[in-house]
């Protein structure tokens, strides 16, 4: 055991000894860790200060109040930045050609008035698919933005028709009133014109019957005058023979008394015992008064007429129609006005579904790229400087610029192969895509290749021993690679992080990658990042052969 503590303390006093290891030791993670978790900040939401949000272009073609409302809760959202435009041609150049933003919004004209309308109607987003993450985050904020308006406007809509409900039952409650009084006054102006009407009709009828009357009693005075001329004539006619007949009636009488003197004159003492003869009838003395008068004898009045007018009775006036108010029923709300969707369009000109190894098999091969130029060129020469073949190499007419220059150049021919065949792999066995012109390709391989060779020569003319280049190379290596968008889509790493990330080779490769095998664009946008490796490249081979010359030259 005390041996074994002894071997434990030999390690620990020469792992104290190096301070580089020590420092690096503890301060790789540290950094490795840091990038990564900075990168991924959108991944799980921005950071209240805004860094990580999102930029999104937006265009308001409508310019009304429902529009100008869905801009101000965009801008109000920290993980978003909100740039306005003036037009859809500009928003399309930001996501396509400026690469500023994965997406960018456009309100289209007649948006409002359409979902008024009951219309569908979408707002369109342009999208790049590459910035997949950043693309599903702006269409999420901006569907729980549209389902929060949805809401409001329904609830809204709720309080408008409670409130019109309640109106509405106000209203029918005073017109059932309204109708109720309408009834009693209908009812007691009925019964009014009833009367009316009734005493009117007696009033005619009572004047109709007068009349009736009087043409009555003129009939009957003319009809008593008429029978008055009949009976005088009748009674002229029969005068003259009754006159003659009661007075050959008197003569007669008068013969008889006559005779009968004489009777008695003959029957001498015998005259007491004849009977006396039957007397004449006397003459009626309304006859004789008829006679006497020479007109005919007054006739009775006749009889008064009168005409009785009947009893005036109108039938009962009939109830009037019960007037009721019908229920009315409101309908069940209905949503929202119109539906408002999300088109998107993608302006990127990748396809509709993106293969995770066209990200992944360019970013992974840079990261191993850099790591086999770390391990090759930066442990390589140090080797050779411990070696003593820099020391042999001095009494050699070959110059120390010509010795890097081999050594980087075999490099650059391995990385550029190793790239090759981690592409031919990639294809074989993932099917990613080479783009439309896979040659284009060697333009970015052979310009991260050149950059990583030369700064593997910074590496190793900065390390100060073989032991510390992998701390030292593999933090920045890491670093530069998890920022530059080699393990992950750049759009999730803050805006700033995205600013220092242009400061990487890295950047720049994947940025041509994904532009030729993603979004399926031509060599021309291979171009320049391929100049900006190669001056990153001429930057770092410059800056190592001047430290590595002095550091050279300083040794023993």
């Amino acid at each position: 055991m005390r041996r074994l503590g002894l071997l434990v303390a030999k390690d620990l006093r020469l792992l104290l000894r190096d301070r580089a290891g020590l420092v690096f030791l503890g301060l790789a993670p540290i950094v490795v860790i840091t990038v990564a978790g900075l990168s991924l900040a959108n991944l799980y939401g921005s950071d209240p200060t805004g860094q990580s949000a999102y930029e999104l272009p937006l265009v308001d073609e409508d310019g009304g109040p429902l529009a100008r409302e869905i801009a101000r809760r965009l801008e109000a959202e920290p993980a978003l930045r909100v740039e306005p435009l003036a037009s859809r041609e500009e928003a399309e150049r930001w996501v396509r050609d400026r690469k500023r933003a994965g997406t960018a919004l456009v309100i289209p004209r007649g948006f409002e008035a359409a979902l008024r309308a009951g219309e569908p109607v979408s707002l369109v987003l342009y999208t790049d698919a590459v910035k997949y993450l950043e693309r599903l985050n702006v269409r999420l904020r901006l569907g729980q933005i549209r389902d929060a308006l949805a809401a409001e406007q329904r609830e809204a809509a709720e309080r408008e028709a409670q409130a019109k409900r309640d109106a509405l039952h106000l209203q029918l409650s005073g017109l059932q009133t309204a109708f109720e009084q309408a009834r009693k006054e209908a009812s007691t102006e009925a019964e009014q014109a009833r009367e009316r009407a009734l005493a009117s009709a007696r009033r005619e009828a009572e004047a109709a019957r007068r009349a009736t009357q009087e043409r009555v009693d003129r009939a009957m005075a003319a009809a008593r005058a008429e029978l008055a001329k009949s009976v005088d004539a009748e009674l002229a006619a029969l005068r003259a023979p009754l006159r003659g007949y009661l007075d050959l009636v008197a003569e007669r009488r008068r013969a008889f008394e006559a005779w009968l003197a004489e009777i008695q004159r003959k029957a001498g003492s015998h005259a007491a015992e004849i009977p006396p003869p039957p007397s004449f009838p006397e003459l009626p003395p309304e006859l004789a008064q008829l006679l006497a008068e020479g007109s005919a004898p007054a006739l009775p009045p006749l009889p008064a007429l009168d005409v009785a007018l009947p009893e005036l009775s109108l039938p009962p006036l009939p109830e009037p129609p019960p007037l009721t108010v019908p229920s009315l029923a409101l309908p069940e709300l209905p949503g929202p006005p119109g539906e408002l969707r999300i088109e998107e369009v993608d302006v990127s000109g990748a396809g509709a579904t993106l293969n995770t190894f066209d990200q992944n098999v360019p970013g992974f091969s840079v990261t191993f790229l850099l790591l086999g130029m770390l391990l090759g060129v930066s442990m390589g020469l140090l080797d050779e400087r411990d070696w003593g073949t820099f020391d042999r190499l001095r009494s050699l007419p070959v110059g120390l610029g010509s010795v890097l220059a081999g050594k980087l150049l075999a490099r650059f021919a391995v990385g550029v192969a190793q790239m090759l065949l981690l592409f031919a792999v990639g294809r074989a066995a993932f099917g990613v895509s080479l783009g439309p012109q896979p040659w284009a390709l060697v333009l970015p391989i052979a310009g991260i290749a050149f950059a990583g060779a030369a700064f593997g020569l910074v590496v190793a003319a900065v390390a100060p021993s073989r032991e510390s280049v992998l701390p030292v190379g593999s933090a920045v290596v890491v670093s530069m690679a998890a920022m530059g968008g080699c393990w992950w889509p750049i759009d999730l790493e803050p805006r700033w992080m995205r600013r220092v990330a242009l400061a990487f080779p890295t950047t720049w490769a994947m940025d041509a990658f994904n532009d030729l095998m993603i979004r399926r664009r031509d060599v021309s946008r291979a171009l320049v990042p391929t100049a900006v490796m190669t001056g990153y490249g001429l930057l770092y081979l410059a800056v190592g052969i001047a430290l590595f010359r002095r550091r050279v030259e300083r040794a023993p």
